[in-house]
C-alpha cells in the first residue's frame, strides 16, 4: 500500500514537472470588485504604477491603449507596473462580453495585470476616491513608489511625451 501511494506521488510530481509552464507573457483578465483593484495597487508599493481605465466600446480608449502597452514594455524592467481596468460593464446594457475584452487584450499583447470592474455602479464612489476617476474614460492615474497618487488625467491633461517624462521622473526617485 505504501509503495502504491509513493508511486502515485512520484507519478503526480513527474506529471506536474512535465506539464507545460504558464507562458511568461500570457494575457489574462479577471473580473473584480474595488477591493481587488485596491490590493493590486497597494501590492505594487515600492514601484511606480500607472492605472489605465478604459473600455472596448470607448473609441479614444482603444486608440490610446497601444501607447499603454508600449509604456509597459519600455519601462517594466525599470520598476514600472501597468494595470489595466476595463469598464466594459459600464457600457450599454447587455453589451458586456468578457471574451471580447480578453480578445482585445490578447491582440494588444497586454501582458500585465488586467481587470474588469464587476459592478461599476456599486464601486463608483470608492474608485473615484482612490484613483480619481470622477468622470469619463479614458482615464489614467500614476502612483509613485510611496503609493501616493502623483497624477491623474482629470486633474491635468498631459501629452504622451509629458506623461513619459512624469513617469521617468517617478522612476528616478
Amino acid at each position: 500500500m505504501v509503495r502504491v501511494v509513493m508511486c502515485a506521488s512520484v507519478l503526480a510530481l513527474t506529471a506536474g514537472a512535465c506539464a507545460p509552464a504558464a507562458e511568461p507573457n500570457a494575457v489574462e483578465v479577471k473580473e473584480v470588485k474595488f477591493d481587488d483593484l485596491d490590493k493590486a495597487l497597494t501590492g505594487a508599493k515600492g514601484k511606480v504604477v500607472v492605472v489605465d481605465f478604459w473600455a472596448t466600446w470607448c473609441g479614444p480608449c482603444v486608440k490610446k491603449f497601444p501607447n499603454f502597452v508600449e509604456m509597459h514594455t519600455k519601462y517594466k524592467d525599470k520598476g514600472l507596473v501597468c494595470i489595466s481596468v476595463s469598464m466594459d460593464k459600464a457600457g450599454p446594457k447587455g453589451s458586456y462580453d468578457k471574451e471580447k475584452v480578453l480578445k482585445f487584450l490578447k491582440d494588444q499583447k497586454a501582458a500585465f495585470p488586467n481587470f474588469i470592474v464587476l459592478d461599476p455602479d456599486a464601486d463608483e464612489e470608492k474608485i473615484a476616491k482612490r484613483f480619481g476617476l470622477d468622470g469619463g474614460i479614458p482615464f489614467m492615474a500614476v502612483f509613485g513608489k510611496d503609493g501616493k497618487k502623483a497624477w491623474d488625467s482629470e486633474a491635468m491633461k498631459l501629452k504622451d511625451e509629458e506623461l513619459i517624462k512624469l513617469i521617468e521622473g517617478q522612476l528616478a526617485k
